[in-house]
């Protein structure tokens, strides 16, 4: 290897660190924004709170005495589950468990079935009026 290319190689490599470099800088810079966000947001909050407080004292509010609840979020609280159900193995009155055998379907609605849909036959005469006997 000539001094050349080693010379291009150091430069290359320097070139791809400084540009790193930038890259992880920019993006400290943004969490550094989203902290100060984040921070003013709740610094805003506090103030609300403190005076909505004063207020309702001023008014004479008896919200001190009133018990606290923690609002639920909305949504389902349970993220669902994948996968088919887990088979419900019901115990019998003699000890043994179903297997999920012809007892256990008799107790149950039958699975719909689909129906095949019946083609028209097209030699079929229908009570209907063709369109030129109806305005004759």
């Amino acid at each position: 290897m000539t001094l050349i290319n080693k010379s291009q190689q150091y430069k290359l490599l320097v070139e791809k660190m400084y540009n790193r470099c930038q890259q992880i800088q920019a993006e400290n810079e943004r969490s550094v924004m989203r902290v100060n966000g984040i921070k003013k947001i709740l610094r805003r909050r506090t103030y609300d709170v403190e005076l909505l407080k004063r207020r309702l004292d001023k008014h004479g509010d008896n919200w001190r005495s009133v018990p606290m609840v923690a609002p639920q979020p909305k949504g389902k609280p349970e993220q669902k589950r994948r996968g088919p159900k887990p088979k419900n193995k019901q115990a019998n009155p003699d000890g043994t468990q179903d297997g999920g055998g012809p007892q256990q379907i008799a107790g149950r609605k039958p699975r719909k079935q689909r129906v095949k849909k019946q083609v028209a036959d097209v030699n079929v005469t229908s009570n209907v009026m063709p369109q030129q006997q109806i305005f004759q």
